[in-house]
């Protein structure tokens, strides 16, 4: 087997390892982010994280071919978050610098926002349950294409 190849079968069969553990890691990291915003911490930058992490999950996830279509629903959901946060910012700046104080725009926020985050977590939950049952030897396919790959790096 030549290098190329093996490569690709390492993409492959790693695949849905990686995506298990990024349906894992990115709940985690969402509740992670509202207890540190509740503490005062702005949450800007975990959340541009956060939701890269999203990205890469979601277009890994849809190269999974043996999982149900319910593995697009956390992903989604959290597009629709990401979508009306900002639109919830733009009225917050339009309602503050109209002399409000924003604590409509804050209020909808939290009203809207937060049970859209939870149900996304319990559906990143569920899709890494469905891409485990439907892999169930995905840590050890990968770590036996890892070992060949670095075995045929070794060799040449």
């Amino acid at each position: 087997m030549d290098l190329k190849a093996a490569k690709a079968e390492l993409r492959e069969k790693s695949r849905p390892y990686q995506t298990y553990s990024y349906y894992l890691i990115i709940p985690i990291f969402i509740i992670l982010v509202f207890l540190l915003s509740l503490v005062g911490y702005n949450k800007g930058t975990f959340g541009t994280i956060v939701f890269v992490f999203v990205i890469f999950a979601h277009v890994w996830a849809s190269k999974l071919d043996l999982v149900r279509k319910r593995k697009h629903v956390a992903p989604i959901l959290m597009y629709v978050t990401q979508g009306l946060g900002v639109i919830l910012m733009v009225l917050l700046v339009t309602e503050v610098s109209a002399g409000g104080t924003g604590n409509i725009a804050l209020g909808l926020s939290s009203l809207i926002l937060l049970p859209i985050e939870i149900i996304a977590i319990v559906f990143f939950f569920i899709s890494a349950n469905d891409i485990k049952k439907a892999y169930p030897t995905m840590k050890e396919d990968a770590k036996a294409a890892r070992l060949e790959y670095q075995e045929l790096i070794r060799s040449k």
